[in-house]
């Protein structure tokens, strides 16, 4: 599951891959961008910890993570 987070000051979103189930994420970041303040705890594949200020996001997108092609058609 890939999670693509933006901030207000900054041009420039982070992507979180994790393997968290899609409907607890979604239920999660709902309730998160629901209130005024608070954090959410998002953690990657490999384990890694992101916390998240409520202030400064700007928007969360929640999306399956699909494999890059390489090469020519």
């Amino acid at each position: 599951m890939d999670i693509k987070v933006g901030f207000v000051a900054s041009p420039r979103d982070i992507v979180i891959n994790s393997k968290e189930d899609r409907d607890a994420l979604l239920a999660r970041v709902e309730e998160f961008l629901a209130t005024d303040s608070g954090t959410l705890k998002l953690e990657d594949t490999k384990g890694a910890v992101t916390l998240l200020v409520r202030d400064q996001v700007a928007f969360i997108e929640v999306g399956v993570s699909s494999a890059r092609t390489v090469g020519f058609i």
